[in-house]
Order: C-alpha cells, then structure tokens, then sequence
C-alpha cells in the first residue's frame, strides 16, 4: 500500500503507525509489519510530502470547528502504543522533514516498560519452534511447526481474543507460556518492545512538532469495561501523563479501535475529561463534518 495514494482533495488522511525500527529479521515476530524499517518510513514520509499537505490533529480540530475546509489533500501522521522508537528513529525523521506527529502512549506500558499481551504471545512463537497449543475456543490443541503454521496460529488468537470480552488475557498468556514450557516474560528491551521513558514522552511533547495524547492506562479495550473500570482506565493514563510528563492533553485514540471497542458511553467519558477528539482505527479519510470522536485513520503497514 503506497500511503500517498490515499490523500484526497477535500478530506483528511490521518495516518497510523506503530513503530519504526532498524531492521527486521524475525521470523514470526513483526510479521504484521506493526514496526515499519527506517528506510521504508523515510521513504513514506517523502512520498506523502510530494503529494499532500502535512497538518496536525489540533488543525484538524480547528477546521471542523470552524468549518474551514482542509488544504488539499491534507494528512496527518499518528503513533500508537508509546514505543521507544517513535522517540529515538522516527521522531527525527519527521522532525528532519517538518512533519507534525501525535504519538498515543499507552501509560502502564510506560510505567512498566511492559509488553502487551499480544507482543508476549509472539515472543512465545518466535522463541517455541514447535508444538501445539490448547486454547478456549478450540476442540483440539492446534499444532504450530513452522513460520505459516505460527502466523495462522497467532491470526486465530488475534481474531478470538480481541473480540471475546470473556477472555481473560493475562491468564490466557500465562497458559499458553505453561503449555510451552518457557519462562513467561512481562518486558523486553528488543526494539520491538521497548517503551519510550517519561523523560522522552516530555521532551517529544515540548516539540514544536509533536503531541502526546492517551491510549489508555492497560490497553484494555474500552467497551468491554465497566463504569468503575472504565473511569480508572481513562483517569489513570491522563493523572499519569500530567504528573510523569507534564502533559494536559485533549487528544486521545481508543486501544484496538475498531468500531465495536468504543461506544458513546465511552465518548461521554472522555469528553467528561475534556478530551476533544480521539482517533479510531476505522479504516478511511475524514470530512469536515464527521466527529472529532470517531476519527478514521489509515494502517500503514
């Protein structure tokens, strides 16, 4: 998918990326190319710049608000997640071009420099070579011996865990870590994993470029919560971005983000909160006239 392809005339392509890393030479791991190489992101960013006009999401805020219409073919470039090579690879690159970028920490991963649950099932694969996994929706245990059978296993645990809020994640990966026989592991300093530091979500935040928004405290999906929870989930994050790095945000995007993680229950709490705009993973472009609360972005991948 060639990102510049997707810039239209009068609406916004807000654009989602997770990471961008040196190299990339796993074998199961990154297979969703969630972390982008630091040429292919370069050169990205190169192509959206000879086709569109860079803007940030408190621009776009103000254009809908005003009523304004966008510059043609106007993007914007967002991060999810809160990885350290936002900080370290692909903040400098943006900031050599004059891109703005808006970068969605998740704040316990920050805390803890800790991995989410899908991150550690992948690290099981890329560490088990072979065997077989006994899991909650599944008659029989499902065999894994190769890089196709590893993906295929990894698409199923994606496709049920996301979408079953009866899933206990946690229990889920410290079984499937039993069932192999490895140490389970919560943190990893592998560029795929490791967190940015309060000290560089501040310092990304003091850029004249940049912004930093909240992408939860677990990043738990947020429909799936319950009013107490849901409130701690929200509040945690934004107490945690203002005391560790100074950071009073109104921008906000939704773990997983699809159209069945966030209700208007959910909105109604962050606008409680004053968050003005969140941004989803919804696939498509943005007109004038559509909420700032249901923001669709554009996987580049």
């Amino acid at each position: 998918m060639i990102p510049a392809d997707r810039l239209a005339e009068h609406e916004v392509a807000i654009f989602l990326f997770h990471g961008v890393v040196e190299k990339s030479d796993y074998e199961v791991r990154n297979y969703t190319r969630k972390h982008l190489t630091h040429d292919l992101f370069r050169r990205v960013v190169e192509q959206l710049l000879a086709a569109g006009e860079p803007i940030s999401l408190s621009q776009i805020v103000e254009h809908c608000r005003s009523g304004e219409p966008f510059p043609p073919r106007a993007f914007a470039v967002t991060f999810d997640d809160g990885f350290e090579n936002n900080y370290s690879i692909a903040a400098p690159i943006l900031s050599d071009y004059g891109v703005p970028a808006s970068f969605f920490v998740t704040s316990g991963f920050i805390e803890h420099n800790s991995m989410s649950w899908i991150d550690r099932i992948e690290y099981f694969m890329e560490q088990t070579p072979r065997g077989a996994l006994c899991l909650p929706w599944a008659e029989k245990a499902q065999r894994f011996d190769d890089r196709e059978t590893k993906i295929a296993l990894l698409e199923q645990v994606r496709f049920h865990a996301k979408r079953d809020p009866t899933i206990d994640l946690e229990a889920l990966v410290s079984d499937i870590f039993s069932q192999g026989g490895l140490n389970e592991i919560e943190c990893n300093d592998d560029p795929l994993d490791r967190k940015m530091s309060w000290d560089q979500i501040g310092e990304l935040a003091r850029h004249d470029l940049f912004a930093v928004g909240g992408h939860g405290h677990t990043h738990r999906i947020m429909s799936f919560l319950d009013d107490d929870d849901l409130e701690t989930e929200i509040s945690i994050c934004l107490r945690l971005l203002e005391q560790k790095a100074g950071i009073s945000t109104q921008h906000y995007s939704y773990p997983e983000g699809l159209a069945y993680c966030y209700t208007d229950r959910v909105i109604d709490v962050l606008r409680d909160r004053g968050i003005v705009c969140c941004s989803t993973a919804q696939e498509g472009t943005n007109r004038l006239n559509e909420s700032l609360f249901e923001l669709r972005r554009i996987a580049v991948v």
